[in-house]
């Protein structure tokens, strides 16, 4: 596995050993440099960003998005670059002109085997314009970051992207 496989198929195992090696003391530095949410971090680190303590709102999630986008956080532009890419899912720049791309990364939240938290959040560049977005879908079943996909997908066809 490699960034662009693991965060293509979400492997969490992947990610869990990253945490790992960095630490818990390290993670929470980051989570706190870059404000991500409430920054509460478990000692688990196999779980907290998976239904655990860490908690943010789409609004956050938009706003920690733009700024990771415009590298405000002073982050070595070839890891920017490499996380960009990594969550790429479509571009037309070899296709047409218009130059549209879309990037985006889906998440689910189980609790008791049940998919009940799906989120789907990116951004899509088109016409030298940049739109963040972040779309959050919660229930009992069948809430998962594939059908926050396909909801954000859709809206985004309404508007001719």
């Amino acid at each position: 596995q490699d960034l662009d496989s693991a965060m293509r198929a979400s492997v969490n195992w992947y990610f869990e050993e990253i945490d790992k090696q960095i630490g818990s003391s390290a993670i929470q530095d980051y989570i706190r440099k870059i404000g991500y949410g409430n920054e509460i971090v478990n000692a688990n680190l196999s779980s907290y960003w998976m239904q655990g303590t860490l908690k943010i709102s789409p609004v956050e999630q938009v706003e920690l998005l733009t700024a990771l986008y415009n590298n405000r956080f002073d982050f070595a532009p070839e890891n920017i670059n490499a996380v960009k890419n990594s969550i790429r899912l479509f571009s037309s720049e070899n296709f047409s002109s218009e130059g549209k791309s879309l990037y985006g990364k889906t998440g689910t939240g189980r609790v008791d085997g049940q998919d009940v938290n799906g989120w789907f959040v990116g951004f899509f560049e088109t016409g030298g314009n940049t739109c963040f977005f972040a779309t959050n879908i919660r229930g009992d079943c069948d809430a998962d970051g594939s059908r926050a996909a396909e909801i954000t997908e859709a809206v985004l066809s309404d508007f001719n992207f």
